[in-house]
């Protein structure tokens, strides 16, 4: 049971005492359904519609940009997409950049990638415990077992997989990010809880959907992400508003002026935020840009 009081509704709640001029949002869970990745209509047409207006926009995820910029397209944003928990963050494709593995990466802004002794310390945690892991470099998605953790992941992202015969060569360059992949949710627990004694100090572990146990740079997360952009772009970060869902948005909503929390998230987005919405089938990321009067 909860012992952290839920705030009021949007569309109750207290609004913030100045227009906002630049909304974050999660993406899983928040955006879109954490378990089909649907993303309902009226919240397409709510953050077209903020674009539009000329409230900046940005979607902070733990995806890999390969992954996060379909949507942000779909949503028709512009604004740099925050990836891998904020370990990296890049502007959206334009003319001209280069093209990886197919894919066309905009200019890179910020990095904080995961060093080679953190990452194999990662690896032998991982193997140790039997859990699938994972690791990313230069776009793509590396996995050293074919694993149905894998495919589960892979699916969920929509990116492919590439398998490798042993990660630890790999990581001996660093890692934008770490993950495993465990569905037995006491099993994933027992996960976190490993690396997190493990690694201490020198990563950061976390959540995102609650069968992935990330670990990222101690300095890389969406709230560093959220300063570093309203810096760069000029904004306040008390006329930023953030949505999220998940235990690795919770630095983000401290960070921002205005923080929301999806209804059913953890005590530690419920402390930091200033009304609940609802979930994404019910659109309540459009409740939100409705009730701020950006749409």
């Amino acid at each position: 049971m909860s012992t952290v009081p839920a705030p009021p509704s949007i569309l109750e709640a207290p609004l913030p005492a100045q227009r906002p001029e630049l909304v974050i949002l999660d993406l899983d869970g928040t955006v879109l359904d954490a378990h089909d990745q649907a993303l309902h209509p009226r919240t397409r047409d709510a953050v077209r519609a903020t674009v539009r207006g000329g409230t900046r926009v940005i979607i902070a995820s733990g995806r890999m940009y390969r992954s996060a910029l379909p949507h942000a397209r779909e949503l028709q944003v512009v604004e740099p997409l925050v990836c891998y928990q904020g370990a990296l963050v890049r502007a959206l494709p334009e003319e001209g950049d280069p093209i990886v593995d197919g894919l066309p990466l905009g200019r890179l802004l910020f990095e904080d990638p995961l060093g080679a002794d953190v990452a194999l310390r990662c690896l032998s945690v991982a193997r140790e415990g039997g859990w699938h892991r994972q690791a990313y470099q230069d776009e793509q998605l590396l996995c050293e077992e074919d694993r149905r953790e894998a495919h589960l992941y892979a699916e969920i992202a929509d990116v492919p997989i590439t398998l490798v015969e042993d990660l630890a060569p790999l990581l001996r360059r660093g890692t934008t990010k770490f993950a495993c992949v465990v569905e037995d949710l006491a099993e994933t627990q027992r996960c976190e809880d490993a690396m997190r004694e493990a690694l201490g100090s020198a990563a950061r572990v976390t959540r995102s959907l609650p069968p992935f146990v990330e670990v990222t740079n101690p300095v890389a997360s969406k709230g560093k992400a959220l300063q570093r952009l309203c810096a760069s772009l000029g904004v306040r970060l008390d006329r930023a508003v953030a949505v999220g869902d998940a235990p690795n948005d919770a630095d983000m909503l401290a960070a921002a002026g205005y923080a929301v929390a999806v209804a059913g998230a953890p005590e530690s987005l419920l402390r930091e935020a200033d009304a609940i919405c609802a979930p994404p089938g019910e659109a309540g990321v459009a409740d939100v840009l409705e009730r701020l009067g950006l749409v």
